[in-house]
């Protein structure tokens, strides 16, 4: 009987997490328009992510 529990709770335990992982959400400004992203040298805009060239007015 003790292994008939177990595996319904394991399994509804690994089902938590899984569903808890992907709720990560993303910095408040990370998606703004023109938000530069100094980690990856790159900025957002149109709803992607974009390089910065050697001349590009997005990057500072």
């Amino acid at each position: 009987m003790n292994k008939t529990l177990t595996l319904p709770a394991l399994a509804l335990v690994s089902a938590f997490v899984g569903l808890a992982s992907g709720c990560i959400i993303a910095p408040h400004d990370a998606y703004r328009e023109g938000y530069y992203d100094h980690d990856q040298h790159r900025y957002w805009h149109e709803h992607a992510w974009h390089d910065c060239g050697e001349h590009d007015d997005h990057c500072r």
